[in-house]
């Protein structure tokens, strides 16, 4: 099946003269490894390809090549092939609010993805939930095309990887992912510059805001992880929602929880809620289901319009009433 698939998309790869690759909001390790792995492939091609995502880039990507080509505006029309990677569902591109007719030109669209949430919205849908990222996805696409794999090539899939499979400490590190790890290091991949940048890089600001994040976490009658953060928590760290990558996972190291929780504003009206469990009993694309996201059953989230009000306890306050509240 997967053969097939790729000889798709290698089909229309041929007749395509620009292409567009999207990224999901608030990108991280995985979507922009994907990105600029499928860029440099395509531009090998002769293809003119444009990367696309809502939100900057971090700084803690500067690492990745062509980090810096990321546009947030595009003319649709423009382009004879969309690629769209490690997008557990349509609206987590955003730019289906920016352009409401992204997603009328179907045909076009071809969807990379590992999320068991996804909603298959492409023409062409290259969807393994079995596969621990994008980025193996690729990897696999790649080596079944006969892909000269370059060192950026491969330090970009490295990067996916290693994100998305929590420095290989995530359940869904397999003896596999070793085997593709260790293949792309063979090609040149720099894991060094992979580690310091994802997992030994923090600014004063982030570890303040972690801090905070910490300092409020509390375990529920339930046994579950959770903990908040608002506009006063970014404001007494001078950091924002982009620094809060990676402090659910201190959350969910409490010995025998059932899962961790964490709820922010985003600065863009939005409350946005993050799981992680190690609990195999725990399905947590269901629970992100509720409040109309998804994921994976170890790690899913979802965004809501609204905002955290102080009462006795915290409070979603969503525009959407038809949304589930949550309290805690």
């Amino acid at each position: 099946m997967m053969e097939n698939l790729v000889k798709q998309l290698k089909e229309r790869v041929d007749i395509a003269n620009r292409i567009l690759v999207i990224s999901h909001r608030r990108p991280d390790a995985d979507t922009l490894g994907a990105g600029i792995a499928m860029k440099l492939w395509l531009e090998s091609l002769g293809k003119m390809v444009t990367n696309a995502c809502v939100d900057k880039p971090s700084k803690a990507f500067s690492f990745l090549p062509f980090i810096d080509c990321y546009v947030r505006e595009f003319d649709v029309k423009e382009f004879d092939l969309i690629v769209i990677v490690d997008c557990g569902a349509s609206y987590m591109t955003d730019f289906h609010l920016k352009y409401e007719d992204l997603f009328s030109y179907k045909s076009k669209i071809v969807n990379i993805d590992h999320h068991a949430s996804n909603d298959m919205f492409g023409d062409l849908n290259i969807v393994d939930t079995k596969a621990a990222s994008a980025t193996v996805i690729i990897y696999n696409i790649f080596k079944l095309l006969c892909v000269d794999i370059s060192e950026d090539v491969a330090t970009a899939l490295l990067a996916g990887i290693y994100g998305d499979t929590g420095s290989f400490m995530h359940s869904n590190t397999s003896k596999d992912v070793y085997a593709i790890a260790a293949d792309l290091m063979l090609h040149g991949g720099r894991i060094s510059e992979v580690v310091k940048s994802l997992f030994r890089s923090n600014t004063v600001k982030t570890l303040k805001l972690w801090g905070s994040v910490l300092q409020k976490a509390q375990v529920t009658d339930d046994n579950v992880v959770m903990s908040i953060v608002n506009e006063e928590d970014y404001l007494a760290s001078n950091a924002g929602p982009e620094d809060l990558s990676g402090v659910i996972d201190y959350l969910n190291m409490v010995p025998d929880s059932k899962f961790a929780v964490l709820i922010n504003e985003d600065r863009k009206g939005n409350v946005k809620g993050s799981f992680r469990t190690r609990n195999d009993e725990v399905d947590l694309s269901r629970i992100a289901a509720v409040f109309g996201g998804g994921g994976h059953p170890k790690a899913s989230g979802f965004m809501m319009k609204g905002k955290l009000e102080r009462e006795i306890s915290y409070k979603i306050v969503s525009d959407d009433m038809s949304k589930k509240s949550l309290e805690f």
